[in-house]
């Protein structure tokens, strides 16, 4: 009797001791498939698909929730609402076919740079969410609404919209809108009647940037990039510039070019895992690159104008901001050469502009630390200057963002993650400062993606009747 106890007892024992050595042996075959894909094959692969089947379910069975609820029509689109004191604020006012809810204000036109402004994010029309882009005229009364989707585009989600928005948009002269969706399906172009004029097909993202001639515009485009290393020959992750009247592409500049054009920088490689290869010492280049370890975020081509401002660049010189790098950096566009960079000093920054005093300002989001910052770099000189802290007004940002500079230098900022945007005099007063309320919702404020100034004179609005789209 003792001894078919002691028996099984032993059999218990070895089963557990098997399970535990096949779960060790299960974790090790998907650790290793996750770093080193390429070392464990099929394997590898099965045990990565098992091992993220709970997460699988857990996200299957939010979205059918969420589904339930209706909050899966703007998880995307809404952020947490930050506290603020609304004494003051009022409707923004809006012209007849151009109804929006949510959209606030506090401060006077008489106080701002006169010029008109383009605020885009998620706004309620008509009772329900939609990415919109408004137009406000110089008394800050919403006086032209694009409501931007992806129904043009072939092979696009017809059910995404809450899971896209708006990330890189440019108004042109003729007030027609290009524009890109974050996780969407294309470059697009509308008129100033919101009908389509061309669509490109494509993960563009971020930033839309005219060209310095007027003729062209750059974006940036995601293909993936490859564990085991970019191919120089191949388009990949990177830069496009696009004809801006039919949408054709002109040139494709991958991050594998430019990797190319650069030999011994050493500065990409900050997003590769490199192996020691301690028993071999290899030559060769041997390790897994991050999940996007460069993640461009903004383009912007120095102008003619501004060229004589900035003696170590020529017109046409490609200012971009590699977020996770932590870096910003200037490349010749037809040799691919870095002619500078800058790394450190800012935690995946944003949206760096060239101006006319010979700096550069960046939007540095300080991921992290709880407070967002506008730095100056002078590309000459090391180190940077703080043109405004966030703790003097609240503003933090953990992703996106975008700023820029009116005609008389005051500083407008958005703030996506607050659903807010805001205009700093030259001496730091807020003169003006916008919230994206999410009516029905005492937590949670819409995502305001692009503030955009434009002088008095860069708009006519010449056709009354594209009053509503």
């Amino acid at each position: 009797m003792q001894t078919d106890r002691s028996t099984r007892l032993a059999a218990r024992v070895s089963l557990a001791m098997l399970g535990f050595l096949v779960l060790m042996l299960f974790s090790w075959t998907a650790l290793k498939g996750l770093v080193q894909p390429d070392r464990t094959g099929a394997l590898g692969r099965v045990a990565l698909r098992v091992a993220s089947f709970p997460w699988v379910v857990e996200r299957a069975w939010n979205e059918a929730a969420g589904l339930i609820t209706g909050t899966v029509q703007t998880k995307s689109l809404s952020v947490p609402r930050p506290d603020f004191d609304e004494a003051g604020f009022r409707p923004v006012r809006m012209a007849d076919g151009t109804p929006l809810s949510g959209l606030i204000v506090r401060g006077e036109a008489s106080k701002a740079d006169r010029g008109w402004r383009l605020l885009t994010g998620a706004m309620h029309v008509d009772g329900h969410p939609a990415h919109v882009a408004a137009l406000l005229d110089p008394e800050l009364r919403v006086v032209r609404r694009w409501t931007l989707d992806e129904t043009d585009v072939p092979g696009a989600d017809p059910n995404g919209d809450s899971n896209i928005l708006l990330h890189g948009l440019a108004m042109l002269p003729d007030e027609s809108l290009v524009f890109a969706f974050d996780n969407g399906a294309a470059l697009q172009r509308r008129d100033a009647c919101n009908r389509p004029v061309w669509v490109v097909p494509g993960r563009y993202h971020h930033s839309v940037t005219l060209g310095t001639e007027g003729r062209s515009l750059w974006a940036l485009r995601d293909d993936g990039f490859a564990p085991m290393g970019p191919d120089p020959d191949a388009p990949d992750t990177g830069l496009v510039q696009i004809d801006l009247a039919t949408g054709a592409v002109l040139r494709e500049i991958g991050v594998g070019a430019i990797m190319a054009a650069n030999p011994g920088l050493g500065l990409f490689e900050l997003g590769r895992l490199d192996e020691n290869e301690v028993q071999t010492n290899a030559a060769g280049i041997i390790g897994r690159w991050q999940h996007d370890p460069v993640h461009f975020n903004d383009i912007e081509p120095l102008t003619p104008a501004m060229a004589g401002a900035f003696p170590g660049f020529e017109a046409g010189d490609l200012l971009i901001s590699a977020r996770n790098l932590n870096t910003v950096m200037v490349l010749d566009p037809d040799s691919l050469k870095i002619r500078w960079y800058r790394t450190g000093g800012m935690l995946r920054q944003h949206d760096p502009d060239w101006q006319a005093d010979g700096t550069i300002t960046v939007f540095d989001n300080a991921m992290g630390t709880g407070v967002s910052r506008i730095l100056a770099l002078d590309p000459a000189q090391a180190g940077s200057e703080v043109l405004h802290d966030g703790a003097e007004t609240g503003f933090y940002t953990r992703i996106r963002g975008k700023h820029t500079r009116t005609a008389r230098g005051d500083l407008a900022i958005v703030s996506p993650q607050q659903g807010r945007a805001f205009e700093l005099a030259a001496d730091g007063a807020k003169v003006l400062e916008f919230f994206n309320l999410k009516p029905g919702s005492d937590d949670e404020v819409f995502v305001l993606s692009e503030y955009l100034w434009f002088p008095e004179a860069a708009v006519s609005l010449k056709e009354e009747t594209c009053l509503t789209d």
